[in-house]
């Protein structure tokens, strides 16, 4: 009778049952904020922290509130241009690299696993290279006596060296250069994920490349592309190294322009403007991009975590 009357009751278990569950849910809890908490304190301390004082030095000129800095970069001539001509460098880059990088990354994600680690070693190894020492490199390449315009030369392509050092498409090039690595690593993930079966399933019932690469090809990549695509605009778009090396004094990137602002001003409004302009600019990009892709953030999370 007494086993009865607790299970009916269920005064003898039940709380005590309920009491450890929420103890170890308390438990999990705490261990994951402990476990998050560098990553947390690491954001705050290096990207909120420093946005934050961005905004409010560009918001105090003079020590006064007002948007006179923002209203300078909108509208005056110098930053303007630097503005489109950092975007169209960014996106000319972007696109580049992308193109490359997709047919690679497909092609080692259909290889065996040891010849794509092979390729993903060296490919990793290549990383090892300062970019200043690949800028430099790329100096020497499109020298007018270079090596470039000596094989141009030799093959009757040209009568005299040409002038591609100093040019956007030289910037261009080594920033290309420098973030298909990157691509390609970020890519080759989710390549090898995707399902080739359907793809071989949809030709051989006669379904054409495009109807295959909208219907099963892009579904599968989709938000690995999108996130592709987001971190090489935000580095080419963030780039000094290439410009300020390669490119001309009318291919100004955002980050130079900061740069010559910071050593030729005596107030640091300006440069903490553009910056939070840019990251405004960034992120209304990334936003953009989700949507017509139909992706999210947390689809991209899960994504990397895969």
């Amino acid at each position: 009778m007494a086993l009865i009357t607790i299970s009916e009751d269920g005064a003898g278990s039940t709380p005590s049952i309920a009491a450890a569950s929420r103890k170890r849910q308390l438990k999990r809890a705490l261990l994951r904020g402990l476990l998050l908490s560098p990553a947390v304190l690491l954001v705050f301390a290096v990207v909120l922290l420093p946005l934050a004082l961005a905004l409010y030095d560009s918001l105090r000129p003079g020590g006064a509130w007002s948007i006179s800095n923002f209203q300078t970069l909108l509208t005056q001539s110098p930053y303007t241009i630097v503005l489109r001509q950092t975007f169209e460098i960014a996106f000319t880059v972007t696109a580049i690299t992308l193109w490359l990088a997709i047919p690679a990354s497909a092609f080692l994600a259909r290889q065996s696993p040891r010849v794509t680690t092979i390729v993903l070693g060296f490919i990793v190894a290549s990383l090892w290279v300062s970019v200043l020492v690949k800028i430099f490199a790329w100096q020497v390449i499109l020298a007018r006596l270079g090596p470039l315009n000596a094989l141009l030369q030799g093959v009757g392509a040209t009568e005299r060296p040409l002038s591609l050092t100093y040019t956007r498409g030289a910037v261009v090039l080594s920033m290309v250069h420098f973030m298909i690595p990157y691509a390609t690593i970020l890519l080759v993930a989710a390549m090898r994920r995707i399902d080739w079966d359907l793809i071989t399933a949809a030709r051989t019932l006669g379904a054409r490349n495009l109807l295959i690469f909208r219907e099963i090809y892009w579904p599968q990549i989709r938000v690995s592309f999108v996130m592709t695509f987001l971190i090489v605009f935000v580095l080419t778009s963030a780039f000094f190294v290439a410009p300020a090396l390669l490119g001309s004094t009318s291919e100004i990137m955002i980050a130079m322009q900061m740069k010559s602002d910071l050593s030729t001003q005596y107030s640091s409004g300006i440069p903490a403007a553009t910056g939070v302009l840019l990251t405004i600019c960034l992120l209304a990009i990334a936003l953009v991009a989700l949507v017509l892709s139909g992706g999210s953030f947390r689809k991209i999370s899960q994504e990397m975590t895969k």
